[in-house]
């Protein structure tokens, strides 16, 4: 679905789009974003703020009540890097904005520990964070044949 700078499909009035399926359309001049979660996740925030704030605040709630309403700043999409593991304690880590610039650039086991540590912050209770530490610990010892234990 080509979306405008508010991730708004300009073919439906009152229509959002994001994700994967979203791409700017030509005549906005921005790049194509990759198909990553990281870019689904801050266009929710987006337009969560832009729903909550400008539309709600502005009594847009309504249908076809959108178009005069002024959306503020359009989303504006900054890399934060890009992480992987790939098997046997070892992961990819690219924390550089672009493949040209100076930045964070790893691979191996430190990696990995990196890629861990980044997935723990993500998971959202603490309760939850102590499971999977501790089934990490399990696995790192005993590996991943729970036959042998």
């Amino acid at each position: 679905i080509g979306v405008d700078e508010w991730l708004r499909a300009p073919s439906v009035e009152d229509v959002f789009a994001l994700g994967d399926c979203a791409g700017f359309l030509e005549q906005t001049g921005k790049p194509v974003l990759p198909a990553l979660a990281q870019v689904a996740e801050r266009q929710g925030k987006y337009l969560a703020e832009l729903f909550n704030k400008k539309i709600g605040e502005q009594d847009g709630g309504k249908a076809l009540s959108a178009k005069d309403i002024n959306l503020g700043d359009p989303f504006v999409y900054k890399h934060l890097g890009s992480m992987a593991t790939v098997g046997r304690y070892k992961a990819l880590v690219d924390l550089r904005q672009s493949k040209d610039e100076k930045g964070i650039s790893l691979a191996g086991f430190l990696s990995w520990l990196i890629w861990r540590s980044a997935y723990l912050t993500r998971v959202l209770s603490w309760r939850n964070r102590f499971y999977v530490a501790v089934n990490w610990a399990t696995t790192f010892v005993f590996g991943r044949d729970i036959s042998r234990i």
